[in-house]
């Protein structure tokens, strides 16, 4: 395409510089600057088609002018390609309006994507703070437990097994009063079921979990240690 576009405005030139015999058509001047104004948009490449359609009606009239000796035949061609590259204009003009119209919602869409994930961020950055205050407020209601955890974790009724309900995960089995009643000592529980848990978060209603009872002081110590690493 731009090979040809360059053979056209090559043949202008020639075709300028070699005159029409003294009689130069009152269109001629318009449709050529009109075609040298598409080109400097880059019409033939948003318009390939309508701009080789203008050209070659372009050239048509160059050939009646300077071979047929037809001035008038020649000006309603040079006129037909003004007035098909003003339209031409037009379009092009809506054509690059429509671009950046395009790219400034895009920019506002990419500006609300950023937003978004700089709120869902900010949210999972509290989410998480509340859930290591809560922790270490856990701790210290625990505090005063830890000796009697340590000797058995001797609670209210002393379970040794539990049947997991729907959407309750190891932090949650391991706060009910009737177990631990403390959420960072779930990786007793987990230690203790490996062989049918995977994550300490996704558990299947109906599973029987074993829950020990007998650990000592050092193993409560690093269960929580291990539920803190992991952010309970």
């Amino acid at each position: 395409m731009k090979t040809l576009v360059r053979l056209i405005l090559l043949t202008l030139v020639l075709m300028t510089m070699a005159g029409c015999g003294g009689h130069d058509p009152i269109w001629r001047m318009k449709a050529q600057l009109t075609l040298l104004q598409l080109q400097d948009e880059n019409a033939s490449d948003a318009y390939p088609d309508d701009y080789t359609s203008i050209s070659k009606t372009f050239l048509f009239g160059e050939l009646l002018l300077t071979e047929e000796d037809e001035a008038e035949l020649a000006d309603e061609q040079f006129k037909l390609a003004y007035q098909k590259g003003v339209l031409l204009k037009q379009e092009l003009r809506q054509y690059k309006e429509r671009l950046k119209e395009e790219a400034r919602l895009k920019l506002i869409e990419e500006q609300a994507v950023r937003e978004e994930e700089e709120r869902a961020r900010l949210e999972a950055e509290r989410k998480r703070e509340h859930e290591l205050l809560e922790a270490q407020k856990a701790l210290q209601r625990n505090k005063d437990g830890e000796a009697a955890a340590g000797e058995g974790a001797n609670h209210v009724t002393q379970l040794t097994t539990y049947t997991v309900k729907r959407g309750e995960t190891l932090p949650q089995i391991a706060a009910r009063p009737e177990l631990y009643n403390d959420a960072a000592l779930w990786p007793l529980i987990y230690r203790a079921n490996r062989d049918q848990i995977r994550d300490p978060y996704q558990l299947w209603p109906g599973q029987v979990l074993k829950v020990p009872r007998n650990f000592s002081r050092d193993e409560a110590l690093e269960a929580r240690r291990q539920a803190h690493r992991r952010g309970q």
